[in-house]
């Protein structure tokens, strides 16, 4: 909804709101700092157990009502949790998103304020029970809605904040440089905890599966390692400075099609490999919080998926974290807490239904007390409850949000036309190149400093040299900036380019072929966008995506040679839409969804179908050149014991300094089941002078050569050939080495191993003979005769056997005795 520029609420106004709402809660005063309510006076019962610490949690739970439980871990308003000033806890403050402060929603809550202020001063509070399930967002966005109709022509556009727009997630992703993301991260939660925030709702870290997805551009990437490395860096970045984050949207949130329930069809394997890692990654690096989908995971909602919140968050990932609901997600708030999701968002909604729930036995006192506690424990790390405050500093912003656009600017073609001379006219296309887009959707922030490549391009050239759709005689290059626009609730239906953005390139084309011009594209989108038509009549395509607010000063500092374009792709490219792996299972049909690709989403998919994309994953170039040599990789490794070190050498061979990111995807040659070709597992981005060289070093763990296994329903490793492949993108691979993978083989001879198999390996029958002193032939024979998959358990245990046993006097102990020896002669013959 768009907002008018007398949107600015006064600390006047805003403690008139305050008093009013914390009338409700009896106090007599309030103060207002920095836009947070401090509470002072009267309504704190001497006698109940303030929120102070760990050991007050407990004590809280014990002395609640039901009633009070419900109402906490449902929110209080459409950004805020419920704030209990009878135990001393405050309302954490929670807002969209990674792209800086979305203000928006920072208006719809003051809106919700004074509505509840204005009905309860006229004596007819608001009924939260009769709110439905998006509590009284609704109600907000309504008023402002009729706010926006009755303001003055002229002055219902959204004006811009003091703020910055911090880089999408795509274009994040597109730096390859996680140390860069913290950084520009960490700054992000300054400027919200400067605003009085406590929880951003981010990073959104949902894997990129199919590049028409409404929420591409927020999201980092279609791999999964690139993902929790960009994503772990923002989350570490942000709770540095003392902001919570809300990761999100647990689980596989991959499309806004019938995304309120669509069910999704996923196999565990695709699950644990693709979509479930960059939440563990997050996890690991101290996400406070994570936020529950709307979405259905083979057939449950997420928000009220046990399997997911309980039995991988907290039970195998061991998270201690609180958990969110997407804002309308819980469709049964009892059965959501039941199923792990703490705090139920947006409010305020009803909790009657919580209630009955556990007077009804439905929702047990344990879970119910569980969501408490964990939700106290993250109010604990907040802002306003640890004091800690945060300087917005504009200078730092602008300066970090700049490296972070530059660092990110993939030139996706070059015929060696750029970078352009300064001395030459040049016109740009496209209403972009002067309306920079520079985010959407949730990560939507109109900033007041946000730049464009046209006004850049007057202020280094002069003016005289730029002009806007309009060639003069010396005009020596026309750019273009063309684009597509996604949306939050809304996917595209294709891949191409807004209408406005065709006109213009075919009239640029027009002009320059008339003249002999250089042609330059700039894609200003969401994601990959259908070129095919003008593709080979370009000289140069420049992609930023949408890289905040410094975006557009960095894409004509890149035009003219001012920055080195060092950025990579994080998804693939496609030549046609038919060719991507989702291509007939996206959206679905029916509010249903099959993920028929599996683990091959992205390069994996073209690799395996040996489909050439327009553009690869990891693809970029640079206006230098640069060598990759010295590849150091041992022969054999056991990765039970230690790690792998993998060293190469990289020479910048060209003029101009630059980076480059360094990339190697490694392979299972004999792998038992399913795997791709390759898989991304370790990337550098190296910063270097002309001439000079560095040194690469790459350490690979056990978990990196891991695979999930259904059969035995665990991670896995398995020993043989791997192929490491070292180079700038998912095609461009010149070094390559094997390594022997050494660890004990899961699929080794075991009890699952069918006892044919086992009669079949002259090492495993003559084991087994030795141990127990009698032929295996014998003992097995009708199995063998006619049932050889018999598990060689159910033959050890079997009657034949026992009997066995018995004739030898060899007791129950004993005989485990005999079955590990076995096992450990088992576990040192390879397959």
């Amino acid at each position: 909804m768009r907002r008018n520029r007398n949107r600015v609420i006064s600390d006047k106004f805003m403690l008139f709101l305050s008093e009013s709402i914390l009338r409700r809660f009896d106090y007599n005063h309030a103060v207002v700092t920095n836009g947070r309510f401090i509470y002072i006076g009267k309504g704190v019962n001497k006698m109940s157990t303030q929120l102070k610490g760990l050991a007050s949690i407990e004590k809280i739970i014990q002395e609640m009502t039901v009633e009070e439980k419900a109402l906490l871990i449902t929110g209080g308003s459409p950004f805020h949790s419920q704030a209990m000033p009878k135990y001393g806890i405050p309302a954490l403050y929670m807002i969209d998103s990674c792209g800086g402060v979305n203000e928006r929603e920072y208006l719809v809550e003051a809106v919700y304020q004074k509505l509840a202020a204005q009905a309860e001063a006229a004596g007819t509070p608001l009924d939260r029970e009769k709110n439905g399930y998006m509590g009284g967002l609704l109600q907000a966005f309504g008023a402002l809605k009729k706010m926006a109709a009755a303001a003055p022509q002229g002055q219902q556009q959204e004006a811009p904040h003091p703020g910055a727009a911090y880089p999408s997630g795509i274009a994040y992703g597109a730096t390859w440089d996680p140390e860069l993301v913290k950084k520009s991260s960490a700054v992000l939660a300054d400027e919200m905890m400067s605003r009085g925030i406590d929880i951003v709702l981010g990073p959104d870290i949902n894997i990129q599966r199919d590049p028409r997805a409404g929420r591409l551009a927020e999201c980092i990437s279609e791999d999964p390692f690139l993902t929790g490395k960009i994503g772990a860096a923002q989350v570490e970045g942000i709770e540095g400075e003392g902001l919570l984050t809300d990761v999100k949207h647990f689980a596989a949130n991959s499309q806004e099609t019938d995304r309120l329930g669509v069910e999704e069809h996923i196999s565990e394997c695709a699950l644990r490999e693709i979509y479930l890692p960059a939440f563990k990654a997050c996890a690991d690096a101290g996400a406070s919080s994570m936020m529950s989908a709307y979405n259905k995971v083979n057939g449950k909602p997420c928000a009220m998926n046990d399997w997911l919140l309980e039995k991988i968050l907290r039970g195998e990932w061991g998270y201690d974290g609180f958990v969110i609901s997407d804002w309308g997600a819980s469709y049964d708030q009892a059965a959501a807490a039941a199923a792990g999701t703490d705090l139920t968002m947006p409010g305020p909604r009803g909790v009657k239904v919580i209630e009955k729930a556990v007077a009804d036995g439905v929702l047990p006192m344990e879970k119910l007390d569980n969501c408490v506690r964990r939700f106290l424990k993250g109010v604990l790390k907040a802002p306003v409850m640890t004091g800690r405050k945060q300087d917005y500093r504009a200078d730092e912003a602008m300066r970090v949000t700049e490296e972070a656009a530059r660092s990110g600017m993939i030139l996706l073609k070059n015929d060696g036309t750029l970078p352009l001379l300064m001395d030459e006219h040049v016109v740009f296309y496209g209403k972009r190149s002067r309306n920079y887009a520079s985010s959407v959707g949730s990560i939507y922030v109109k900033s007041d400093w946000a730049t464009n490549p046209y006004d850049r391009a007057a202020e280094l050239l002069g003016a005289e040299r730029v002009s806007f759709e309009k060639a003069a005689k010396d005009t020596a290059c026309w750019i273009v900036t063309v684009g597509a626009d996604t949306q939050e609730g809304a996917d595209r239906r294709d891949l191409s380019l807004d209408e406005e953005s065709v006109a213009a390139m075919e009239a640029a084309l027009r002009e320059a072929n008339a003249t002999g011009g250089k042609v330059v594209l700039v894609v200003n989108a969401a994601g990959p966008v259908d070129l095919s038509a003008w593709e080979e009549k370009v000289n140069a395509i420049l992609c930023p995506f949408y890289n905040g607010g410094m975006g557009g000063k960095a894409v004509t500092d890149t035009l003219f040679g001012l920055n080195n374009p060092s950025g990579k792709l994080p998804l693939t490219w496609p030549k046609r839409l038919c060719d991507i792996p989702s291509y007939r299972n996206f959206p679905g049909k029916n509010k249903e969804v099959w993920y028929g690709e599996g683990i091959y989403v992205g390069y994996r998919w073209y690799d395996e179908r040996e489909i050439r994309p327009a553009y690869p994953f990891g693809h970029g170039l640079s206006y230098t050149t640069f060598a990759l040599h010295s590849l150091d990789v041992p022969e054999t490794a056991d990765i039970e014991k230690s790690n792998v070190s993998v060293s190469l050498k990289i020479k910048n061979t060209g003029s101009l300094a630059g980076a480059q990111v360094v990339q190697l995807y490694i392979h299972d040659r004999h792998a038992r089941i399913d795997m791709p070709k390759k898989q991304l597992k370790a990337f550098q981005k190296v910063f270097l002078e002309p001439g000079e060289e560095k040194e690469v070093t790459f350490t690979l763990s056990q978990a990196d050569f891991a695979c999930y296994s259904m059969e035995l329903a665990q991670w896995i490793t398995q020993p043989g050939i791997y192929d490491l492949f070292i180079g700038t993108s998912a095609e461009e691979l010149p070094l390559h080495a094997k390594l022997h993978v050494r660890c004990k083989n899961p699929f080794g001879y075991s009890d699952r191993t069918g006892v044919g198999a086992i009669a079949a390996d002259e090492r495993a029958l003559t084991a087994v003979n030795g141990i127990i002193g009698a032929d295996l032939r014998l003992i097995a024979k009708v199995a063998l005769d006619y049932a050889p998959d018999t598990p060689f358990g159910a033959i050890w245990n079997g009657e034949v056997m026992k009997k066995h046993f018995v004739n030898h006097s060899i007791d129950g102990k004993q005989a485990e005795e005999m079955r590990s020896k076995l096992q450990e002669i088992f576990d040192t013959i390879e397959i």
